[in-house]
């Protein structure tokens, strides 16, 4: 009997410390995205951006340039298979193309409003500070840190059912972002050349 009680007794320790260690790796994650993302009033990458049709069984590949502004914008510029531009501002968001700009109004909007909420989040290092309403888990693997962002009042008018964010191990950039979508397509993107207040 004493034997059985240290083995659980280990266990238990072992458990608890293994969950201290986690809470604190995610803590000290957040912390140093903040205090990072703080330092950044400008970032330029190159962007691949795969979707995966899923009722087509085919894929879509696009890429081109990544900007972002600190409380000013950010911004897609596409090079290919077609040349446009998709913007986000605090209010709302503009595709141009060659020949027509549309602006797409946030407050008639919200799934458009909600994807420029999260994309300001990721990119300002303010992902705890996302409404109640998301849920924000955080994991890391080898490779990444990884945090998921679910909206738990889930709406006709939303299209995504999760999204994903990978940050690099070292400087915590983004790297990765993966839109998952009610329809059951997926979103990819990959993002390379990453030049911070350059």
């Amino acid at each position: 009997m004493t034997n059985l009680y240290r083995v659980i007794s280990f266990l238990l320790f072992f458990t608890s410390l293994s969950f201290v260690y986690a809470d604190s790796r995610e803590d000290l994650f957040y912390s140093e995205l903040s205090r990072r993302s703080a330092e950044v009033s400008t970032l330029r990458a190159s962007f691949i951006q795969t979707k995966h049709v899923k009722l087509l069984n085919t894929k879509v590949v696009s890429n081109g340039k990544f900007q972002y502004k600190k409380g000013i914008d950010i911004r897609f510029d596409y090079a290919s298979p077609k040349v446009m531009s998709i913007i986000m501002t605090n209010i709302n968001l503009r595709i141009s193309t060659p020949t027509k700009t549309t602006t797409y109004d946030f407050a008639k909007q919200r799934s458009l409003a909600e994807l420029a909420v999260i994309m300001e989040a990721c990119v300002s290092g303010k992902l705890k500070e996302l409404p109640d309403k998301y849920k924000v888990i955080y994991k890391s693997s080898s490779n990444f840190h990884i945090v998921t962002i679910t909206n738990l009042k889930r709406g006709a008018d939303n299209p995504y059912t999760m999204i994903e964010l990978h940050f690099c191990l070292e400087d915590y950039s983004l790297r990765e972002l993966i839109l998952y979508e009610r329809s059951e397509d997926t979103t990819f993107y990959s993002f390379n050349n990453i030049v911070t207040n350059g």
